[in-house]
């Protein structure tokens, strides 16, 4: 499917608070007597309401959240973990089975990121242990997907610094301005000998739970992990000022069609780890340690 404004406009489903909820939804697992009202709601594209982001052949990482039955994220009396069974449809095998662990930062939605190995590409159930509910998602061929995958190269693009915004206005759409993370362009990190790792994001345009904390987390590890690797920020849309929603050059060359990313590449220019969609500082940190 062909990148463009309505598939990265916050009024879509694909970057919504809940995630894509719609078909999505499960009856909530753990403790009946508390959480029987809630249920499960997914924070990707599963490939059918939007092109999904899953590829066969190495490990896919889902996140969900839990929903209250007013339809709104939980934010509080979230359990420690979820049980999870994953299965092949066709074949009936089971994939993935056990326990996910809550995640997320402190005064944000918290998150269950699923972590499953998809051997071919089809359709894949998800149900929590006891549940009357499942979710299908969409699993595709690496060859049949433009999405960028680890073990890729990384593009060598250009992407807007203070010394040249490329025509991008503004160029980090930070709250309290440019954020330090456009320091140096794509091409000429990777170019260098460290590793680099990559954020495409839009922080205005951000839900607080969903990807708001994504660029405070990388500026932070980019303050710790000062010289070890380069950290860079670059925006989806053009000129969000002037509500030209038109996407940067940078998401089609990533095949993005969706936001938050985060790309780690070693210091070949080899992806090493992504993230999509939430994330929070331990998953960040993970990722980043894939090339330290």
């Amino acid at each position: 499917m062909p990148l463009n404004k309505f598939l990265l406009s916050r009024r879509h489903a694909l970057i919504s608070i809940a995630g894509f909820t719609g078909g999505l939804i499960l009856t909530s697992c753990g403790n009946e007597e508390d959480y029987e009202t809630l249920s499960l709601g997914a924070r990707f594209a599963d490939g059918y309401q939007a092109p999904t982001v899953f590829t066969s052949g190495s490990p896919q990482r889902a996140p969900y959240v839990l929903i209250s039955e007013e339809g709104w994220p939980l934010s509080e009396g979230v359990p420690e973990s979820i049980d999870l069974l994953v299965t092949e449809i066709n074949s009936e095998e089971t994939i993935f089975e056990g326990k996910v662990r809550r995640h997320g930062e402190p005064g944000v939605i918290p998150y269950f990121p699923l972590i499953f190995n998809p051997p071919r590409s089809g359709e894949y159930r998800v149900e929590g242990r006891g549940l009357t509910g499942h979710h299908q998602l969409l699993v595709a061929d690496p060859s049949d997907i433009q999405l960028i995958q680890i073990g890729q190269k990384m593009p060598s693009i250009q992407t807007p610094t203070m010394q040249n915004n490329l025509e991008i206005n503004p160029i980090c759409t930070k709250s309290s301005g440019p954020c330090s993370l456009h320091v140096k362009s794509l091409d000429e990190s990777l170019s260098g000998s460290t590793p680099t790792a990559l954020l495409i994001s839009t922080p205005r345009f951000c839900q607080t739970d969903v990807c708001g904390p994504a660029l405070d987390i990388l500026i932070k590890q980019s303050e710790l992990l000062e010289g070890k690797l380069s950290i860079i920020h670059a925006e989806v849309f053009k000129e969000t000022e002037k509500q030209n929603l038109s996407v940067t050059p940078v998401v089609g060359a990533f095949g993005l069609t969706f936001e938050p990313s985060l790309i780690v590449a070693n210091n070949e220019g080899v992806i090493t780890s992504i993230l999509h969609f939430a994330m929070d500082t331990k998953e960040v940190s993970e990722a980043l340690s894939t090339v330290l």
